[in-house]
């Protein structure tokens, strides 16, 4: 099953320079990963994905919704995580997690449910109750993933989800997505420069080059032709 579809993702700006057509299709239920060679593609792409630009034409009509027409329900369907934290550091995680599901509408009830929920989910049990600005960047990071997680997405989107975190942090943060994937089907849609990050948790990946995908393929594929002609692509992390 296809969680949804892009064709034709163009976007209105030109000086962000998405040069054309990226045709690609994410399953439902996969770990799916972006990366750039150059210029501002995928960051152009994940912003169009996430709502946050909008395009001449978006998610195809095969897809469960459009992007267009039906923007409220895309909204509820994905959780975002940002390369920067919206989290409020002098906060508590708890509270910082009441704020972000007040802000998405959910009632009472339903904050009274999810916020343990997500807490236990996490494993942040033991600090949350401590404010976000004692907690070291795998907290912080796993934290703003459990409040993407507050409205129970059917899409995970991440920019750059492990940039700036140790080895055993990266880590960490791998195997939550995979558990994540695992145990709750969740879709995970995500953005590196980083291909042994790809290599470690995606299904497949998709190279974005100056705004156009140029392939896409299982990181298993990529690595083999890489061993055999040498390194193909550069993947940077100004996108």
């Amino acid at each position: 099953m296809t969680a949804f579809t892009v064709e034709d993702l163009i976007q209105r700006l030109e000086q962000l320079q998405a040069r054309g057509p990226i045709p690609f299709d994410v399953k439902s239920g996969e770990i799916f990963g972006i990366l750039c060679t150059r210029g501002q593609g995928r960051r152009t792409l994940i912003a169009v994905l996430m709502t946050m630009l909008f395009p001449v034409s978006g998610f195809a009509e095969s897809s469960p919704f459009a992007i267009l027409g039906n923007l409220g329900d895309v909204r509820r369907s994905m959780g975002i995580v940002l390369r920067e934290s919206v989290l409020d550091p002098a906060l508590t995680a708890r509270e910082n997690l009441d704020f972000h599901a007040r802000l998405h509408g959910l009632d009472d009830e339903i904050r009274g449910r999810r916020i343990p929920e997500v807490i236990g989910l996490f494993r942040i049990s033991g600090s949350a109750d401590t404010a976000v600005e004692t907690y070291s960047p795998a907290m912080v990071q796993r934290l703003e993933i459990a409040r993407a997680f507050l409205t129970h997405p059917d899409i995970l989107f991440l920019a750059e989800p492990t940039k700036g975190l140790d080895e055993p942090g990266r880590r960490e943060i791998w195997n939550l997505l995979r558990r994540l994937n695992r145990e709750r089907r969740v879709t995970i849609v995500f953005t590196t420069h980083d291909m042994d990050e790809a290599e470690a948790i995606c299904n497949r990946v998709a190279v974005v080059d100056g705004g156009e995908v140029v392939a896409l393929d299982t990181p298993d594929t990529f690595c083999a032709i890489m061993a055999i002609n040498g390194t193909l692509l550069k993947f940077d992390d100004t996108a």
